[in-house]
């Protein structure tokens, strides 16, 4: 832990929420929906079009090719304007005809579907396929109820879409019939996206709702028998004991390679349009199925109100302990099987969550803790709320909707957009704006306002796909495809309100459902009553046993906390502690009662504050501080000879260099585990040298005892966030102590920010016998290169990487440390050049690389340059994420041939930009280091 000259406010206050009191104005509130798409879709329009996503936070498109890859994200843009297609259905929604006549001109004249670039099956198929249907029904719709509008419309939307379903055929090409889950726009199923084999069930089964429209709006039968053919096949491979789904399974054979069952990532869909197929086409085997596996899932998976994932062919045996953000469709599709009751329940425990953290935070833990913190402002809530609203017309449901316009409003809404949120708990935004954001979101919160005879279609008369398409149920007037050589083509009709008979065999009447309104509010007041039991329970209350759940056996004390762990942030909010970063660097604790899990987390969290305020007054007349003395780390070798002074933060334990006028020497050696956390593995290296340590995964001390027993003379933690660095005129840090425990650390341990620590990272690279001393007292730098001509042999220095990186070389690499280190030469071309300029000079290092590098498949291949172009990019201070670690490790792994000639920077000119990676948890750490 860090200490830090903490600022704490106790705010004891009893805190109630309720928001059913005040009567809503509904057109005011449809105005702001209104409002809020017209500014995402203007935002879009002006600053992005004809990219296929919006940058919020810059203001500009993200192109695919041009803007820095983000990886498999990418794989939802196709360089078609997918925002623009995606949304355009939502134009007409809002009464925005005059604007959705002109974007469907745009589109017709614009966007074509010829790209070379590997694109998502199911994402193409759901955003850009279902987008251009739901348009072209609407768009013949519009023409024929409004015969001055839509003259020049002569069907080219479902021309385009049939181009996109041929586009997508090849997928569909193997043994069992289930797609695979990429493909390239422009050649199709190339050989490495064949050795993909692996796809998600919800990638195979979210397919048949678009086909089948396709295949009965064009005549053509072979779109719906592939998506029929799919769905058959995962039925099949069903449990037959369990009745349920695993997540993952291979395209040719059927085995399940991930068998975890649940309704969120990975699922979710294939149970929606295993139930949408029966309603869009009457076919009642799909429903027969959906209820199979809606036994199924009431029966392992269904929790009370809660949702535990389980193993399709073990379903007692829970896999995870967290619930992701996608099962939030769930309650509305509960509505469409007329389970209205339990909707009610599953909806009520998912806005305690939001209530309890303003957003739905991308997984969370049972007992309603942080577990994803990104926010991409997910239409699935906001979904289920429209169908009970419509279902129960209960106002309740008009708050929640509000509330969540209120946040997005507040957190979410920049100049340019509504950004993504990278975590809830801080509210940092990402400079990101799906396409469903548009064509879902802001598409169901207009609608929860919106009667339905005040727009220009009755949405009842739809079925509304997985991305808020609409499919008119007329469809299934055709009849079904393996009954009829060629189904006739579908005569859409402006007069369907008047038709009498649908073929949906269970169509929804939202009027009917058996529960009014103060049902619906005794079930809400059920449901919180069971959750606080349960989460009383998971946390050790009384009343409650806790099982397997996770429960602390007693408070977590203030000397043990970490800003950094994230169990202790846990653990505050378990407590009802909120933790918010000030600008100046301080740390603000409020303690609110009301928010704990139990009255014991809540009396814990009283007696947490009470003693940070006494463990602050203890620190600050603590001697580590009261000296005044520097804690300094000295490079002593070649080539500093001592120049180089590291400024370091002391510890509570351990020998204390400022008692002492004599400086600890040694050379240093980095331990293996890196966190230290585990027995030591190169003990042997360790003895009589100073061990490198990275911070988190155990208490300080911990790191120091293992250090210590494997013979070190000293220990350096260095930071692991990324940045970092000493800074003199900010409050006093120190690694605390155990306070339960002895002090049984002998040597001295000193702590170094990021920056500080990468430049001794850097010293150990270019000279593997790097000394330092751990001192408090400047080293006389003549001093230093006196002992060192003396007494420099007498270590023995421990092997470690060395980068012998010549300007000649790209890539550099070192498997044992792991590490890999770029040249790169951007000749002039830097962040604000062009974005095909940027492009450009990173393609040129990959086409040279491609002429001498070697690996062992094509996959490899490709996540080595995925990975390289990545870093290339950030050296170009582009906004990017962190490459994966395994993959990049993976690839390198298997280069059968590395050698580069220095010949290739006559074809790459300019100065030499070196990137170091290394491995942060699960990602590759990257940052420019001087030559």
């Amino acid at each position: 832990m860090f200490y830090t000259r903490w600022k704490v406010f106790l705010l004891l206050t009893v805190w109630y929420h309720t928001i059913d009191g005040e009567e809503l104005d509904k057109k005011k509130l449809q105005k702001e929906a209104y409002d809020m798409f017209m500014h995402g879709y203007n935002s879009y329009m002006n600053y992005a079009f004809p990219a296929d996503e919006l940058m919020p936070l810059s203001c500009k498109g993200r192109i695919r090719g041009l803007t820095p890859s983000r990886g498999d994200v990418d794989d939802v843009l196709g360089n078609y304007s997918v925002t623009l297609l995606d949304s355009l259905d939502t134009l007409v929604v809002l009464n925005e005809l005059d604007e959705f006549e002109r974007a469907v001109d745009l589109v017709i004249k614009q966007v074509r579907f010829d790209s070379d670039h590997v694109v998502s099956v199911f994402e193409t198929n759901i955003r850009v396929l279902g987008g251009l249907i739901s348009a072209h029904v609407l768009a013949e719709l519009i023409k024929e109820k409004y015969p001055e509008r839509m003259q020049t419309y002569e069907g080219q939307l479902l021309k385009m879409a049939t181009e996109v379903g041929n586009r997508l055929l090849p997928a569909f090409n193997t043994t069992s019939g289930l797609p695979y889950s990429r493909i390239n726009l422009k050649h199709g199923m190339q050989d490495h996206l064949k050795r993909q084999k692996d796809t998600c069930t919800a990638c195979g089964g979210t397919m048949i709702l678009e086909f089948a429209a396709l295949t009965r709006l064009t005549g053509d039968p072979i779109y719906e028998k592939k998506a029929r053919k799919a769905m058959d096949f995962l039925w099949q491979q069903r449990h037959r004991s369990s009745d349920l789904m695993g997540t993952v399974l291979n395209v040719h054979s059927g085995d399940w390679t991930r068998r975890e069952s649940g309704i969120g990532a990975g699922i979710d869909s294939y149970y929606e349009y295993t139930l949408k197929a029966y309603i869009l086409l009457g076919d009642e085997s799909y429903l027969d199925r959906f209820n199979k596996h809606y036994d199924a899932i009431k029966r392992y998976i269904t929790k009370g109100p809660i949702f535990v994932d389980v193993h399709m062919h073990r379903p007692t045996v829970a896999t995870r302990g967290f619930m992701d953000s996608l099962l939030a469709f769930w309650p509305g599709l509960q509505v469409l099987k007329g389970d209205v009751k339990e909707a009610i329940e599953i909806h009520e425990m998912l806005f305690q969550v939001i209530q309890k953290h303003k957003f739905l935070p991308e997984a969370f833990t049972h007992d309603f803790q942080v577990h994803w913190a990104e926010h991409p402002i997910r239409p699935e809530f906001v979904e289920s709320t429209y169908f009970l609203y419509r279902a129960t017309k209960d106002p309740h449901y008009l708050h929640v909707a509000k509330q969540i316009m209120d946040s997005i409003n507040k957190y979410v809404k920049v100049p340019c957009g509504f950004a993504a949120l990278k975590d809830i708990r801080t509210m940092v935004k990402e400079d990101q704006m799906e396409s469903f954001v548009l064509s879902e979101t802001f598409k169901y919160l207009y609608l929860i306002f919106t009667d339905p005879e005040d727009l220009v279609f009755d949405p009842d008369h739809f079925v509304l796909t997985t991305e808020a398409h609409f499919l008119p149920l007329s469809i299934g007037h055709t009849e079904p495809v393996e009954n009829v050589g060629n189904p006739r083509r579908m005569v859409l009709r402006s007069d369907e309100p008047k038709q009498k008979n649908y073929v949906c065999a269970n169509p929804i009447d939202f009027t009917k459902l058996p529960t009014e309104q103060e049902e619906a509010r005794l079930i809400r007041e059920r449901t919180k009553v069971v959750l606080g039991e349960l989460r009383n329970g998971m946390t050790g209350g009384s009343g409650g046993q806790s099982g397997s759940c996770e429960s602390p056996a007693e408070r977590m004390r203030a000397w043990h906390f970490s800003t950094s762990n994230q169990d202790h942030i846990k653990q505050l909010g378990q407590m009802g502690i909120e933790l918010v970063n000030l600008n100046d660097g301080r740390l603000h604790l409020s303690h609110t009662s009301a928010n704990a899990l139990s009255p014991i987390f809540a009396r814990w969290g009283h007696e947490f504050m009470q003693e940070m305020q006494e463990y602050v007054e203890t620190l600050e007349k603590n001697p580590h501080f009261a000296d005044g003395s520097e804690r300094l780390v000295q490079i002593l070798s070649h080539p500093y000879y001592g120049k180089t002074i590291l400024q370091a933060s002391p510890a509570q334990f351990g020998r204390d260099l400022a008692t002492t006028t004599r400086p600890v020497y040694g050379p240093v050696v980095i331990s293996i585990p890196y966190r230290a956390c585990d027995e030591i593995v190169n003990k042997d290296e360790m003895i009589g040298k100073v061990a490198i340590v990275e911070r988190s995964g155990c208490v300080f001390q911990e790191k120091a005892r293992r250090v210590q027993q494997a013979g070190a003379i000293g220990m350096i933690v260095i930071d692991t966030e990324e940045n970092t660095k000493f800074a003199s005129g900010r409050p006093p840090f120190s690694m605390a102590s155990d306070k339960d425990g002895k002090d049984d650390i002998e040597i001295p341990s000193l702590f170094l920010f990021r920056l500080e620590g990468d430049k001794l990272l850097h010293a150990m690279e270019k000279n593997k016998e790097t000394v330092i001393a751990m001192t408090s007292q400047r080293v006389s730098t003549n001093a230093t290169v006196g002992e060192l001509l003396k007494k420099g042999r007498m270590f023995n220095f421990p092997t470690l990487p060395q980068c012998g990186l010549r300007d000649g070389d790209i890539v550099w690499h070192s498997l044992k440390y792991p590490e890999i280190i770029l040249n790169l030469r951007f000749n002039g071309v830097n962040q604000d050049s062009d974005p095909r300029m940027h492009q450009e000079v990173v393609e040129r290092h990959v086409t040279e690389l491609k002429k001498y590098l070697i690996f062992g498949d094509s996959d490899y291949e490709f996540q080595f340059y995925e990975f390289f172009r990545t870093v290339a990019y950030g050296a170009l201070d582009l906004n990017v994420d962190n490459p994966k670690l395994l993959s990049v490790i993976s690839a390198i792994s298997t280069l059968k041939k590395d050698a580069v000639p220095p010949s290739v920077y006559q074809r790459l000119p300019g100065e030499i930009t070196r990137v170091r990676c290394i491995p942060r948890g699960e990602h590759m750490s990257c940052s420019r280091i001087s030559l």
